[in-house]
């Protein structure tokens, strides 16, 4: 009897043990922390992200012109620096003084040849007025009529070759002067290159490249897609793998109208199009062909934010979590564009709701939380 009664009083108290434990987690359990935000509007920006190259933006390449003869002489130096219509080099100019030299003794020809055709006009002139006291001004004209006639016929013709010969000589001194090449900005000398334009490797290299080391910039490709919504004046960050810590300023400058041909194009191959963009900037410690990242700023506007950790996604669901009544609601939202730790959301919220901002992997819709 007295075994019956313990058993008894054991499985009392493991009842009553067990009911003090549960009442216990009701009244003292907690859920998982959380960390709620309001969502906020705020100006944020779209941006394009391409890759770019450091490029000069006042540079001259000279090739050889091979119409024009042979690179007598080469007058500067890597290294040099040049102004403004300084003479770089010049091209054999022997051939063309030739042909210069020639018409000028052409044009001094037609010179004395009109002043030969003025003198016998004038003796003629002459002539009619000694006649005209013999045999009267009427008879004398008409006597000497045709011979003036023919002299002035003959000093048209001569005006008319004099006339051709100085606009030849015109043009032989205007080539001349293209023998020279002249220097189209402020710069240094970058390379000279001096081998004989015989050479196939040599024909394609420029025989002097100038640059303004001061004026730098970038370029790149934008897609089709990115073509649309990029244009001139927009503002751009560049940045550099070389130095990490910078992050220079800029300005769309330049949009092609047509895309760069490639060689697959050129083969008439499917491939999609590539519009070189150009980027004005000033202060970029980076030598020409250096690497960038270019963020090109397209849209900026006020809108709803969260922070990005906070938006989750499903398949094809994007949603948060809300906090309500002490437990986690999912909320479906729509979301627009990525502005650093920040994401655009379109509709779904508002600003009186309280986003969890750090939702856990184990977080569920209905879970109870408890906000710090």
């Amino acid at each position: 009897m007295n075994k019956k009664i313990w058993i008894a009083i054991g499985v009392a108290s493991l009842v009553l043990l067990m009911a003090g434990v549960s009442i216990y987690r009701q009244a003292f359990a907690k859920g998982p922390e959380v960390k709620v935000v309001n969502p906020a509007k705020e100006e944020i920006a779209d941006e394009i992200m391409i890759p770019g190259t450091v490029v000069l933006e006042e540079e001259q390449k000279v090739y050889a012109s091979p119409d024009k003869g042979k690179l007598a002489e080469i007058l500067v130096k890597e290294g040099e620096t040049v102004k403004k219509g300084d003479v770089l080099a010049k091209y054999d100019a022997s051939a063309l003084n030739l042909e210069l030299e020639r018409v000028k003794l052409q044009a001094e020809s037609g010179y004395l040849r009109i002043n030969q055709l003025d003198k016998k006009i004038k003796d003629v002139r002459e002539k009619e007025s000694e006649l005209s006291k013999q045999i009267g001004k009427k008879a004398a004209k008409e006597q000497t009529d045709a011979e003036i006639d023919q002299l002035e016929g003959e000093k048209k013709l001569a005006n008319i070759d004099l006339r051709q010969v100085l606009l030849q000589q015109k043009d032989a001194e205007a080539r001349l002067l293209d023998l020279e090449i002249k220097s189209l900005i402020d710069g240094i000398v970058l390379q000279v290159n001096e081998e004989s334009p015989a050479d196939p490797a040599a024909a394609v290299k420029p025989v002097i490249h100038i640059g303004n080391l001061d004026a730098k910039g970038a370029s790149g490709y934008l897609s089709e897609f990115d073509s649309m919504k990029v244009k001139e004046g927009q503002k751009v960050k560049l940045r550099s793998d070389v130095l990490p810590d910078q992050e220079w300023n800029g300005v769309v400058d330049d949009i092609a109208v047509f895309p760069e041909e490639t060689q697959a194009q050129a083969l008439s191959e499917s491939t999609a199009a590539q519009y070189p963009i150009r980027v004005k900037a000033r202060g970029m410690d980076l030598k020409p062909g250096f690497q960038l990242i270019m963020e090109i700023e397209t849209e900026r506007k006020e809108a709803l934010t969260v922070p990005a950790e906070a938006v989750l996604t499903d398949k094809d669901t994007v949603y948060v979590f809300l906090v309500k009544e002490g437990k986690s609601h999912k909320q479906e939202i729509e979301t627009g564009i990525a502005f650093g730790s920040k994401m655009e959301v379109i509709s779904g919220l508002s600003e009186e709701d309280q986003v969890i901002a750090n939702p856990s992997d184990n977080l569920k819709d209905g879970m109870e939380v408890d906000v710090k």
